[in-house]
């Protein structure tokens, strides 16, 4: 049984074991920073909406959004960012879907909330909610 801790395999085996401890100190100290790197720039995920207003009573012929945006990246900027809008009446029945683009920039951890006017009329539309679509990444 001695002559193993002597051998040549003991040796291998131990230094096995050793990689692996380090390995696995490093992962639970640093993963997250590791597989941050790794991934890929994902606006759906990202980008948060805190906040989307539709109002349609406003005086004037073009209703107006409120939509409040967070960046929850630690590492992207986004640019160009891209919303599915849904209008519905006051029973909530889906009138129309259309599709915004918000040319404001949002850098890592960045929450901004912004005025925006339609562009169309929105006939009877009383109520309107917003999705992520997706984004640019900015340089």
């Amino acid at each position: 049984m001695l002559q193993f801790f002597r051998s040549r395999q003991w040796v291998v085996t131990r230094r096995l074991i050793l990689v692996g401890i380090i390995l696995v100190l490093g992962y639970r100290s640093y993963g997250d920073a590791i597989v941050l790197r790794l991934r890929g720039a994902n606006p759906k995920r990202d980008i948060v909406i805190t906040r989307a207003e539709f109002r349609a009573e406003l005086p004037g012929d073009k209703p107006v959004w409120i939509i409040g945006l967070r960046n929850n990246s630690k590492r992207y900027t986004y640019d160009q960012i891209q919303l599915q809008a849904t209008y519905m009446d006051d029973k909530g029945t889906v009138l129309e879907n259309d599709k915004l683009v918000v040319k404001q920039k949002l850098t890592p951890g960045d929450e901004k909330i912004i005025g925006s006017v339609d562009f169309k009329s929105r006939g009877g539309a009383k109520r309107g909610t917003l999705a992520v679509l997706g984004a640019e990444e900015a340089q």
